[in-house]
């Protein structure tokens, strides 16, 4: 993960040990490593905080200089799901239903919410929960379930805000449901992956966070085995690699502005600063602003 001047390594190697590194973005020299590492990471960078994961224990670290900042052992199972929102660091307890808010400053216990009213009734067939991590929206927080919601829950009230669909699509078997993964949140606009499961591609959606209704919607040319993994965004730019290419899509129009290709297949895209990385199978390749 990228924020401010650094690069973010939640998990490294050193003679045969996992530590965790800050790299600086201009040139790539090590700002700090640090002993305490993890897989889940949460970015509470308007606090300064780097907060990792170690079940079952939350350490939140300085994020500019690797420094340890508190611990807070945890009693109950956390799945992989955290987030970052309201200066609070958000918990996902799986199929319990409860979503966990701490301080982010502190690791203080702020409150609870429980969202398991939005689990698929058909237990033979899905032991429901959250899927996925949540987005954090300037005044909702947007999650998907196994079940097949998409779910606004504001932060204010704990109330939900709305769902999507309506009504639970029906299971069978070993089938899933379609996903509407929410993956990114700028300008008031929820940008969600729409996926099936199925060799149909999937498509990028842009929701209206009020209400959830749709904007706009990106389709590959492709109509089959094409996978959207990753999604930056800034300003009004949609960064979205997709197979071999790099599209940059008007975040309020869904236009295409402009296209670039590369080698290899996409995995994942960040942003740090005005460079925009692409990591592939062939490599890393930076994108600058001209």
């Amino acid at each position: 993960m990228a924020g401010s001047d650094s690069l973010f390594l939640s998990q490294d190697s050193e003679d045969g040990e996992k530590v965790s590194r800050a790299l600086a973005t201009a040139d790539g020299s090590e700002q700090w490593a640090s002993d305490i590492s993890s897989g889940h990471i949460i970015p509470a960078l308007e606090t300064g905080l780097l907060v990792f994961y170690d079940s079952p224990e939350l350490i939140a670290i300085e994020a500019r200089t690797g420094e340890e900042c508190w611990r807070k052992k945890l009693d109950r199972c956390i799945r992989s799901t955290v987030s970052y929102a309201d200066d609070a660091i958000v918990l996902d307890t799986g199929t319990d239903g409860d979503l966990i808010f701490l301080e982010a400053e502190t690791g203080e216990h702020r409150r609870e919410t429980d969202i398991s009213q939005h689990f698929h009734p058909n237990n033979d067939d899905v032991n429901d929960a959250i899927q996925g991590h949540i987005v954090a929206g300037s005044e909702r927080l947007f999650f998907h379930t196994f079940g097949g919601l998409l779910i606004a829950l504001n932060t204010e009230t704990s109330e939900t805000d709305w769902v999507t669909p309506e009504t639970h699509p029906e299971i069978s078997g070993n089938i899933a449901p379609p996903e509407l993964e929410p993956i990114a949140f700028s300008n008031d606009l929820l940008l969600v992956i729409e996926s099936d499961g199925t060799d149909q591609s999937d498509s990028l959606h842009a929701i209206d966070p009020t209400t959830g209704s749709e904007q706009w919607t990106f389709e590959p040319e492709e109509e089959e085995d094409i996978r959207i993994r990753s999604v930056a965004v800034a300003g009004e730019r949609v960064f979205l690699p997709v197979m071999e290419e790099l599209h940059i899509i008007n975040l309020v129009s869904g236009d295409i502005v402009e296209s670039h290709d590369f080698d290899g297949y996409a995995q994942s895209v960040t942003l740090a600063d005005s460079v925009c990385l692409v990591t592939t199978t062939d490599g890393i390749i930076a994108f600058e602003a001209k």
